[in-house]
């Protein structure tokens, strides 16, 4: 029997968790699962609560990985498809893992964006090299939701390399009971902050800062209202100014 208590969470398992374990979250929906293992929000929480929902991945190595990491967890789905703003055929960009030459972080990375993975060039100078195309289906937020066996997730996962605002824009926020929103900001440009800030906002939730990740927390859970969780100090009335990623 593994020892929990022996495990150092991180920020974003801690917020996981205590919607769990406090607003009894117990379904999800992750975007851009990858391999379901590597740096993953809600490996943990699924292994030791048991939870439900739908994994979205688009890639085939990482989709048949995905399904390894979770073999025999009932109430499981999973989806191969690219999640976008129009239903069809996409390229998807992705690197090329094989030559032993990229950090381990580049195998979670994939995109139907070129240019977002050219952003790596910081980190990988000759980025372009390894770069590889593939085609995927695509489906639209609301096809999503329609095939999902889970339709109002307690939690809703996005990492979509560059898109997670295309993709968040398409949820129907206040018409879901959903609690606990994790995406990425990295890549989205001061318009998408604004707007994605006031999408949040309005739909009765508030930023919190949780490491490198983005979270937003409904203010009704129990989670929030009892200072579990401190808030970003950021507004919609920033305006352009408005940054949701946390340094």
């Amino acid at each position: 029997m593994f020892d929990w208590s022996l495990y150092s969470l991180r920020e974003v398992e801690k917020c996981v968790q205590d919607v769990v374990l406090y607003d009894k979250a117990a379904t999800f929906c992750e975007i851009g699962a990858n391999d379901g293992y590597l740096s993953d929000p809600l490996n943990l929480a699924i292994y030791r609560f048991n939870l439900r929902g739908a994994f979205i991945e688009p890639q085939p190595f990482y989709f048949g990985e995905l399904q390894k990491t979770y073999a025999g967890f009932p109430g499981i789905q999973f989806i191969r498809a690219a999640i976008a703003d129009k239903p069809g055929r996409m390229k998807l960009f992705s690197f090329e893992m094989k030559s032993g030459k990229l950090p381990r972080w580049a195998n979670g990375t994939g995109s139907l964006s070129c240019s977002q993975m050219l952003r790596y060039k910081d980190q990988i100078p000759d980025a372009e090299k390894y770069i590889v195309e593939s085609e995927v289906d695509c489906m639209t937020v609301q096809q999503l939701f329609q095939c999902c066996t889970i339709k109002d997730p307690d939690i809703l996962v996005i990492d979509a390399e560059g898109l997670d605002y295309q993709i968040l824009s398409q949820v129907d926020l206040k018409g879901l009971n959903t609690k606990l929103i994790i995406f990425e900001t990295e890549s989205m440009g001061e318009a998408e902050q604004t707007a994605c800030l006031k999408q949040i906002e309005e739909a009765d939730f508030t930023m919190v800062p949780c490491g490198q990740d983005a979270i937003a927390i409904r203010r009704s859970t129990i989670t929030w209202r009892s200072g579990r969780c401190r808030p970003l100090a950021v507004s919609a009335a920033r305006g352009a100014d408005a940054e949701l990623a946390i340094s």
